[in-house]
Order: structure tokens, then sequence, then C-alpha cells
């Protein structure tokens, strides 16, 4: 059987584990602050919504690559013009729904910051609070939006190095261990990018096991182990360098700079470890615990970069008593929306422009 249709058949488990994070991000910013069932407090289980934005890149990068592996003669202008569409259409419509419910909420048309409308239209908005020399904020306050800079930009250097570079795994962690360094001394957006971009690829190097038959043991994922391994040296050799190693105890101290970004390099190394050893014992409990969630994949997308004005800030429902009946309209009216931009309108757009 071709290795590729015996695969496609298997992908479930991406879909799967797909909105499963999507899901996870909102209920870590529903949920992380606090949350008792019978008197218990489980909002422990909640605070890890910035490693399911990493999880998000590896799947990301093993999505990508399955995608455009035997596309080599794929032009650039097609594959800008997919991923364009892909990410666009739905932000776009995400944007003017946000500005929308402001003016809704407010009776009258508020201002906004054309600045972050225009950074965040060429994607470069970060976290402005947690990292040094950001550019520009997620417009509106929609703070999951952050990642999508990240995205952007990894599907470009991707396609470099996929048609100039061969897929060159040792070239994107070389590029990364040294982008961490630099990093180390001038945080900045473009060594972000690249240094952000090893963890990306590690789903790609996921993808080329994956598609060769290979085993998914330690041996073959030495490489992307090391590499991550030697950037979680370099930051946490700036955690001490900044006189951050104390920070960690602080409230938001593992959210910011320089904690921030040795969490998310250090959950990809974990995360690795945790494909290995699962896969060895043939994702025992998978479907049981995370295949459900692959009936939400489908609209994750959308839930994911609307659900902070839609859900967890919204107030369009005040007026409803009961707590728990609120948060479920405003979850209703969230998969709704994200149905509508993901199931109806974006295929839409995409059968016209493509």
């Amino acid at each position: 059987m071709d290795v590729k249709k015996e695969n496609l058949n298997k992908l479930y488990k991406l879909d799967a584990v797909r909105g499963f994070a999507a899901v996870y991000v909102v209920f870590h910013h529903l949920f992380a602050s606090g949350i008792k069932v019978l008197n218990v407090d489980f909002s422990l289980l909640f605070r890890f919504g910035q490693e399911a934005v990493i999880l998000f890149f590896v799947l990301s990068g093993f999505v990508i690559y399955y995608s455009y592996n035997n596309q080599n003669n794929i032009s650039l202008s097609l594959f800008f013009k997919k991923r364009f569409l892909r990410i666009y259409v739905p932000v776009i419509l995400v944007f003017v729904a946000n500005y929308g419910l402001l003016c809704y909420n407010e009776g009258s048309f508020v201002d906004f910051s054309i600045k972050e409308l225009i950074g965040n239209l060429f994607m470069l908005q970060d976290l402005i609070d947690k990292r040094p020399n950001v550019l520009v904020a997620p417009f509106l306050g929609n703070i999951p939006l952050w990642s999508l800079s990240y995205e952007w930009y990894f599907y470009f250097i991707f396609f470099f190095v996929h048609k100039k570079l061969n897929n060159s795994s040792i070239t994107v962690y070389g590029i990364g261990i040294a982008a961490a360094v630099f990093y180390s001394i001038l945080p900045n957006f473009i060594f972000r990018e690249l240094m952000y971009f090893s963890i990306w690829w590690v789903g790609v190097d996921f993808a080329k096991l994956y598609l060769r038959g290979e085993k998914i043991n330690f041996l073959n994922v030495r490489s992307m182990l090391f590499a991550i391994f030697a950037i979680c040296l370099v930051l946490f050799f700036t955690i001490i360098n900044k006189g951050a190693l104390g920070d960690v105890y602080k409230e938001g101290g593992i959210g910011e700079y320089p904690w921030i970004e040795f969490r998310h390099f250090l959950f990809t190394f974990l995360l690795i470890i945790i494909i290995v050893l699962w896969k060895k014992i043939k994702w025992f409990g998978f479907d049981f615990l995370v295949k459900p969630f692959m009936y939400v994949a489908p609209i994750s997308f959308g839930i994911y970069i609307s659900h902070w004005f839609l859900v967890y800030t919204a107030t369009y429902f005040s007026f409803i008593e009961n707590t728990n009946v609120r948060l479920i309209a405003y979850m209703l009216v969230c998969v709704l929306f994200s149905y509508l931009i993901e199931i109806r309108i974006f295929p839409m757009v995409k059968k016209r422009l493509l």
C-alpha cells in the first residue's frame, strides 16, 4: 500500500490534537485563574495555554510538510495565495467582528490604533507586555493573535528551505541555535522568528519520519532533541545572565521574557519525548482522551482567533444572570461564528479566488 494513502487514514490523530489544543486554549483563558468542582480547585490543569500554542506550531509544521512534500513545482505565487487565503480570510472577518462588537457595546464607533491594525495586517504582532522589542500588540487586544505572526513567516521560511535547501534539518536547527545566541544578546523580531522556527520544524521532521515509514524512536529523533536542548541551554543561560532566575517564584514570571522562551522550548523538548514514548505503547488511551476533539478540528482555527472577544472578555449577554448559562451562550456563539467563517465563508472565497 502507498505509505501516504495509509498515513492519510491515520491523520485523524492530528485533527484530534488540533481540536484539543484549541479547546484547551479557551479553557486556559477561562479557568486558569480558578475553577472549583466540589470545592476542589482544578485551575492547575488549565495553566498551560502557552504550551498548547507550541503544540499548534508542531502540528502546523507536520501538516505543511505533509501537504507540500511532493509539490516541488509549486510556485511562490500559488503557495502565497493558498497560505494568504487560509490565514487572512478568517483573521479579517475576526477583525471586523471584534470591532463591530466593540462598537455595539459602546453604542457608537470606537477609536482604534491604525499602527496596530497595519502591524497586524503585516503579521508583526506579539505579546507586547511579555517580550522586549515587540513591534506591535495584537489588534484590539485579541491576545491569541500573537502566534499568527510566527505562523505566517514560518510558511515562507519553509518554502525557501523546501525549494532551495532541500529540507535540510541540520541547516534549520543550526540557524535556530545561532538565532538563540543572538537573541540572548539582542532580542528582536527576526531572531525570535528564526529561533522559533526550530519548534515548527520539529513537526516537519516528524512528518518526514511518518511519510518514509520510519520508526519514531529516540535514535531517529536525536537531531531534534539535540537542537531543542541546545536552544534550551542558551535560553537558560540568558535567564541567569539577566538575573531572572528568581522570577520563577513571582507572579507572571514564567510567562515573561526570558522565561517564556525557555518554557516554550523546554515543552517542545518534553513533547518530543512524550511522542516517542506514547508511540512506543501504541498511543494507549489516545482514542479515549483525545479522539473526540477531532470533531472540533474543522473550526479550531476560528475558535482560537475569536474566543477572546466572543467568550473570554464578552459582555453582550450580561443580561443573563446565571453565570453558567451565560458562559454556554457565549461558547455557542463562538462555535457558530467559527463554523460560519471556517466551513461556509472561507471555502466559498477560496473557490472563487484559487
